[in-house]
C-alpha cells in the first residue's frame, strides 16, 4: 500500500501521528467472560528500530491506547488451556496440536500453510 499512496503511512493518515501499522502475532487468553488477556510479538521486517518503541531506545514500552487488528489467520483451541502468560510468550506454537483441539476460524488454508512455515523456518 505504501506504493499505492506515495509512500504515505496510511494508518496515520486514518488513526492519527502516533498509530502504528505493523505484522504482529497474539495469544489471547480468556480471563472471564469480559476479559481477555494478550501476549504477542511483533517483528519490523525491515530491521529497523521497532515502530512501537516510539524513537526511545529504552528496554520496555508501556503503551495505553487501542489495537486495530486486522487478522490473517485466527485458530481457536483449548489446547493450551492451563499455560500461563509465559507459557505462551516462550512457548512451542505447534498448529497441530492447537488445530486437533481446535478450529481455523478466519483465514484460508494457505494462510495457514504460511504461518507454518514461518514458525518452522
Amino acid at each position: 500500500m505504501g506504493d499505492l499512496y506515495g509512500g504515505t503511512d496510511m494508518a496515520r493518515v486514518m488513526y492519527g501521528q502516533n498509530a502504528r501499522h505493523v505484522p504482529a502475532w497474539m495469544y489471547v487468553q480468556r480471563h472471564s467472560a469480559e476479559t481477555v488477556g494478550l501476549v504477542g510479538a511483533s517483528r519490523d521486517p525491515q530491521g529497523a528500530v521497532h515502530p512501537l518503541l516510539y524513537g526511545s531506545d529504552r528496554q520496555h514500552a508501556l503503551i495505553v491506547g487501542e489495537i486495530i487488528v486486522r487478522p490473517h489467520l485466527v485458530i481457536t483451541t483449548d489446547a493450551l488451556r492451563g499455560a500461563g502468560a509465559g507459557s505462551l510468550y516462550l512457548g512451542n506454537h505447534d498448529f497441530g496440536a492447537m488445530l486437533a483441539d481446535g478450529e481455523l476460524a478466519v483465514g484460508s488454508e494457505e494462510a495457514l500453510r504460511r504461518a507454518r512455515a514461518q514458525w518452522e523456518g
